[in-house]
């Protein structure tokens, strides 16, 4: 009789305990909830860009702050493409470039700040010869395609490349030595030319499938033909002619 009378008490007791054990649980969620939320606003404003003046939270592409209104410090130094604020991509599209790089000097230009205090001039010259040195770099193939592969991790550290394209290259700049009046100097760098497109289009083919040790290559077979382009060029701005 007694064990009957204690089943429904040890019921109850346990059905308590279960409502008990549901609410620590979820007060305790809540609480890991609200520390994690603590956690990570603090990280943010720890780590979000500010206004180096009035310290207002600003985007990485912010030029002025919306409080105070001044010039703010280039967010990232090292990816051109991030400087410019263009698509990181080989296949940059030249106006686009061009257009980005006028939009950012039109603001950044050290003239416009030569009555401003001495931290907006500093900032104006650096930010400024910052974007320039993107540009020229980015404007051309090969430069970009180095910059670009170095953003990836990988750096060009040597110039050997395979022995028949070596002989081709020498040929190359024999025939460019050799040549006798200016129209031969441009029939060579009209199909040296026709060779430098060729590589942008591998180029372009590789860095979208990743490849980037093909890329490597190609920015090696690259730099010896813009060598011969200069060459060329050199040669005939001695003989009077310039493009």
């Amino acid at each position: 009789m007694q064990r009957f009378t204690i089943l429904p008490l040890f019921h109850n007791l346990l059905n308590s305990l279960k409502c008990d054990i549901a609410k620590n649980y979820h007060t305790l969620q809540n609480r890991l909830f609200l520390q994690h939320c603590k956690t990570f606003f603090k990280s943010y404003s720890e780590s979000a860009l500010k206004c180096w003046n009035c310290g207002t939270v600003r985007t990485t592409d912010a030029l002025l702050c919306t409080q105070c209104n001044l010039l703010q410090k280039p967010h990232d130094t090292s990816n051109y493409f991030a400087v410019l604020n263009v698509e990181q991509t080989f296949d940059i599209d030249p106006k686009s470039l061009t257009n980005k790089y006028r939009q950012l000097q039109a603001v950044l230009h050290p003239d416009k700040y030569s009555n401003k205090s001495q931290a907006e001039r500093d900032i104006s010259l650096t930010y400024s010869s910052l974007v320039n040195n993107a540009y020229n770099t980015l404007q051309v193939p090969l430069k970009r395609a180095i910059h670009l592969l170095k953003l990836y991790g990988v750096n060009i550290d040597q110039e050997v490349t395979h022995p028949e394209f070596l002989t081709l290259i020498m040929e190359l700049n024999e025939e460019v030595e050799a040549a006798k009046t200016p129209e031969d100097l441009k029939n060579l760098d009209r199909k040296n030319k026709t060779e430098m497109e060729k590589i942008n289009s591998t180029l372009s083919s590789c860095f979208k499938q990743q490849k980037l040790r093909q890329v490597k290559d190609e920015i090696i077979k690259m730099k010896y033909y813009n060598s011969i382009r200069m060459r060329i060029n050199e040669l005939l701005r001695d003989r009077g002619i310039v493009e």
